[in-house]
């Protein structure tokens, strides 16, 4: 009986990895970390060739290498593949919460957001609350008063993004408080889940819109070469 043949997988190269990676269909039960965003793997994602435990979501594959982002209009953040910093972790100042992966930064102002956070939307829906809730980049009050979850009831430091809604004086945490009906405080490993998917579901829908904008950006390219053709 002839033996099978190895399967030869193409593989490609991403500038974070010193390795060729190979696709990877990620299953949750394989819980398994993305290197890029640090969040759980799901989905159509990439792989290390020489197994070293590196592994890619496609949307963290194909980000763009900067970006200009309504958080800081003055300079463009630019996609780091580890934290520019000699203690290799920085503090999303979107959320606050710490990362050691890949991050848009600002290197004259120290400013760094997650690659998740960069692209969540700007505006949600709660079924609890009648109007939608506009994302804001620093706390709807004024300097030196504290801003308080209206879901969880915690502090919202000073300089972190929320989700508010003016006409009623209402605003969360930009991630499982903003999306959770039903917020229970003790559950914190399940918080961590929620805020998990959020930025990840955030990321991979804005990076399915960026497609498609360049696929019409193609199109009526190429509608508008064929008139011209047709012209002459």
């Amino acid at each position: 009986m002839a033996s099978k043949k190895p399967v030869n997988r193409p593989s490609v190269r991403h500038p974070s990895h010193n390795h060729p990676l190979r696709v990877f269909k990620a299953q949750n039960e394989d819980e398994i970390i993305c290197s890029g965003c640090e969040l759980d793997l799901t989905g159509q994602a990439f792989k290390c060739t020489k197994d070293c435990d590196y592994f890619l979501h496609k949307s963290c594959f194909d980000l763009p290498c900067e970006i200009n982002h309504k958080s800081h209009p003055d300079h463009p953040i630019t996609l780091f593949y580890s934290p520019p910093y000699d203690h290799q972790s920085y503090e999303c100042d979107a959320c606050g919460e710490y990362g050691s992966g890949f991050t848009y930064n600002c290197s004259v102002c120290k400013y760094d957001v997650h690659v998740g956070c960069a692209f969540i939307p700007e505006t949600v829906d709660r079924e609890d609350h009648k109007h939608p809730l506009t994302l804001l980049y620093k706390i709807p009050c004024e300097d030196g008063k504290i801003y308080v979850c209206d879901v969880c009831e915690e502090e919202v430091s000073e300089n972190l993004w929320t989700y508010y809604c003016k006409e009623c004086d209402y605003g969360t945490h930009v991630h499982s408080c903003a999306l959770d009906e039903d917020y229970e405080e003790e559950e914190e490993e399940n918080r961590e889940s929620s805020s998990a998917a959020s930025r990840m579901k955030s990321l991979m829908k804005a990076q399915d819109e960026m497609a498609a904008m360049k696929l019409e950006s193609r199109m009526k390219k190429a509608a508008n070469n064929a008139i011209i053709y047709s012209i002459r």
